[in-house]
């Protein structure tokens, strides 16, 4: 058959035409009832049929390649529903021919095609779609039934809500489900929410892929009937124990948080003092609902980590910021934010033993061993200024603990140690380890004790000093070496220093290595006893001794002493039990050393029995009388004897060069001492680097027997006890006992500063002194320095 031009025209009874026009190259889909009767047949002449409004039109053109005019058309009238067996002809076409009712009968709707595949749905009496219906009506429309609504494909809004079970989800427990979640996972973009419908949950492998999916589990579990609390890295979002339940089983780097909610706050006005929340939740608690045994956490964060390396792991943050270009608009000052706010109240005006106990704030921090970096934070304050090359910032107060009114207390502003209700900083029950300060604040900072400041101390670091001020003025000070410097201010209403109370010893300045013990101003007074009568005092160039207002006593630059009034009435005597010391010692420049001419008495000096009188320094020039014979000696050799009877000796001159005696009598002492002395040998007076020169291998003994002695020999210096070494020092000083050190009165180590044991030059393992600054023994080890661990005794 040759083509066919074909065109239908569908006239409905509405105002609108719609004209489908179509060029066809096969044959109809439909069986072709055209006969050759009317292929053949004449041109129709005259008027065409009139078409009846809801009649379908078809006619049809054969185009012959050999004649250029067209076949003439039949233009048939079909009746509504069509032709089948039961129709009755109407007369109209009785005439026609079979092939054009076959013609007619080709385009019209059969009642054999209602309900069947490629054929025509059907309609009940008012022309609606029967249900139900089958086959694809992915392509049908629908509506919504709220007004203003439009029509779209089914296809395009069940797209809108997937389910896993459009990839082939089973949900019988049996079928392994993984394939079918991989399916929807991977067809669906990132961040699509997918249902599961009610059913049992089957996975034979994990759920792989980090693609962000959104699984909304509507009543599906495991097949064992447990909840589905993960799938991979993807989010689920089902109901746990009777409520809302999001979960994230697995991470994967930089993911999103779990559950995110934001709130931009536009509008303007409202109520005053009305807060706007981005979440918010109430939790109350009556009186018939509660028990003893209730705990109620009306929020709860829980953060469990077993993660390593630097990062952070934090329960909970918040952050209010104040972006930079907030004051852009010229407005003005902004709104205060808090970063935080906690606020526990009791409106019952009672006592807590009464309406129970009340916690603002609870921060606990549980770990055991050691934190020797200081990682652990019990409660962490940081203020800083918002940006490290901007202008400092300042802020009011790091810490502010206060109140709202004049009436509130507080019975302890922080407690640092326990339960306690007198003091605002207690830190008497901590236990400092390695002499570790119970307060540091600090190298030139403050620390005051008034509300105006003017009293505080201050460590001064450039000086390493500790300032005692008031206001401006260093009234004390004490420095690195113990020096003591002290302001006083207060002329006339005050003391300088005053000790009270009960000592052995008011001030001790025995151990001070010092040639001034005590400096005096000119003009000041040292006073012997409270009413301050009997005082020294150095003025106008003499020292000057007052009893009761009175002068007792003055002596001048010169060394002249002057005593008012007669203290020789009758006698002076001292008494003397040191031996070693001089009974009387005169230094300085005078014309007389002792001048007795003014004494009335024939015995201007008086000598004991063996007693002498030394004419140097040295006292090797002396004088003495003994036994009868008065004798001046030199060096303890006879230069000069008188006797009772006038008789003088003189042994020559001895003073040539130097005094040698060779001796060679080996059974005899070289000198030997006998009687009593304060002194046996002095050499005191000798000008010579050696005052006792020793051979090698002799001794000195220390008492008569020799058993106790000390020599020099190969091994060193040594103490002996009859021949046996007890202490020897060698040439590098140091020194070997054979017993042990027993002091009486304990052990006493060598005390240095820090700085001065770790600047020791050289030390020997083993060394032990004091660290004064550590309060602790220190010992010197192949590792260096170490500090003896103390414990306070029971």
């Amino acid at each position: 058959m040759i083509g066919l031009l074909t065109w239908r025209v569908v006239v409905s009874t509405g105002a609108a035409l719609f004209f489908l026009f179509s060029i066809q190259h096969a044959a109809f889909s439909r069986p072709n009832h055209l006969l050759p009767a009317y292929q053949a047949a004449p041109a129709a002449t005259g008027t065409p049929h009139p078409v009846k409004a809801g009649v379908l039109l078809r006619a049809a053109l054969p185009v012959s390649a050999a004649t250029s005019a067209p076949t003439p058309a039949y233009a048939a009238t079909r009746p509504p529903g069509g032709l089948d067996a039961a129709t009755t002809v109407p007369n109209l076409w009785q005439n026609a021919t079979l092939g054009q009712i076959g013609a007619m009968a080709d385009g019209s709707v059969q009642q054999s095609d209602r309900n069947q595949p490629n054929g025509v749905a059907g309609l009940d009496n008012a022309g609606t779609l029967t249900a139900p219906v089958t086959g694809d009506l992915t392509q049908a429309t629908a509506t919504s039934a709220l007004p203003g609504t439009q029509k779209r494909s089914l296809a395009e809004r069940f797209a809108e809500t997937p389910s896993g079970k459009d990839f082939g989800l089973k949900l019988d427990g049996v079928t392994d489900d993984t394939p079918a979640l991989q399916a929807a996972k991977a067809a669906m973009p990132s961040g699509s929410a997918i249902q599961l419908p009610a059913g049992k949950l089957r996975l034979g492998t994990a759920l792989s892929g980090t693609k962000p999916t959104v699984w909304q589990i509507n009543g599906a579990t495991f097949p064992d009937g447990s909840p589905i609390t993960a799938l991979g890295t993807d989010v689920i979002e089902s109901t746990l124990e009777g409520g809302k339940y999001f979960a994230r089983g697995q991470s994967s780097a930089d993911m999103a948080p779990l559950l995110r909610k934001d709130a931009t706050i536009t509008h303007t006005g409202g109520t005053t003092g009305f807060v706007m929340n981005l979440e918010k939740g109430n939790c109350t608690i009556p009186a018939e609902g509660a028990a003893l045994n209730d705990y109620v956490w009306c929020h709860s964060t829980v953060l469990s980590s077993a993660a390593f390396g630097a990062g952070q792991h934090v329960a909970q943050a918040s952050l209010a910021q104040r972006p930079a270009n907030a004051l852009a608009d010229g407005i003005g000052s902004r709104s205060q934010i808090w970063a935080g706010y906690d606020e526990t109240r009791d409106d019952t005006g009672q006592d807590s033993s009464v309406a129970g106990s009340l916690v603002g704030r609870e921060i606990d921090v549980y770990s055991n061993g050691d934190d020797q970096l200081g990682w652990r934070i019990g409660l962490q304050v940081q203020i800083a200024g918002a940006s490290s090359s901007g202008t400092p910032g300042k802020v009011g107060k790091g810490i502010a603990l206060g109140n709202n009114d004049s009436t509130s207390t507080y019975g302890t502003m922080i407690d640092a140690a326990g339960r306690f209700d007198t003091a605002g900083i207690d830190l008497s029950g901590s236990t400092p380890v390695n002499n570790a300060p119970v307060l540091n604040i600090g190298a030139n900072r403050n620390l005051a004790f008034a509300a105006d400041k003017k009293p505080h101390l201050q460590f001064d670091s450039a000086a390493y000093t500790l300032r005692y001020w008031y206001d401006t003025a260093n009234v004390f000070s004490i420095g690195s070496s113990g020096d003591i410097t002290s302001t006083i201010t207060n002329a006339g209403s005050g003391l300088g220093w005053t000790l009270a109370g009960q000592a052995q010893v008011g001030i001790n300045l025995t151990g001070l290595s010092a040639p001034e013990a005590m400096r005096l101003g000119t003009g000041q007074k040292l006073s012997w006893e409270p009413t301050t009568s009997v005082s020294t005092a150095f003025s106008a160039g003499k020292l000057t001794d007052t009893m009761a207002a009175g002068i007792a006593r003055t002596l001048d630059t010169q060394g002249n002493e002057t005593l008012p009034g007669a203290l020789q009435d009758s006698q002076t005597i001292v008494q003397l039990n040191q031996p070693t010391a001089a009974a009387f010692v005169a230094k300085g420049s005078a014309a007389i050393g002792l001048d007795t001419t003014g004494l009335s008495t024939p015995d201007a000096l008086r000598l004991a029995e063996g007693q002498h009188i030394a004419w140097e320094v040295t006292d090797a020039v002396k004088t003495a009388y003994q036994n009868g014979l008065l004798q001046d000696s030199l060096s303890g050799a006879a230069l000069r004897s008188l006797d009772t009877s006038g008789n003088e000796t003189l042994k020559g001159s001895l003073l040539s060069s130097g005094l040698t005696t060779t001796l060679d009598n080996d059974s005899a002492s070289a000198i030997t001492l006998t009687g009593r002395a304060g002194i046996g040998l002095n050499l005191t007076g000798l000008a010579t680097g050696n005052a006792l020169r020793l051979g090698t291998g002799q001794s000195i003994a220390w008492e008569p027997t020799a058993v106790i002695t000390t020599g020099y020999a190969a091994t060193g210096l040594t103490d002996s006890n009859g021949g046996t070494a007890l202490r020897q020092l060698d040439s590098g000083g140091n020194e070997t006992l054979a017993g042990t050190i027993t002091p009486t009165t304990g052990l006493h180590l060598p005390t240095f500063s820090r700085s001065q044991i770790k600047g020791r030059p050289g030390p020997a393992v083993g060394l032990v002194v004091y660290d004064a600054d550590d309060d602790a023994p220190a010992v010197y080890t192949s590792a260096g320095w170490k500090l003896m661990v103390l414990s306070a005794l029971p």
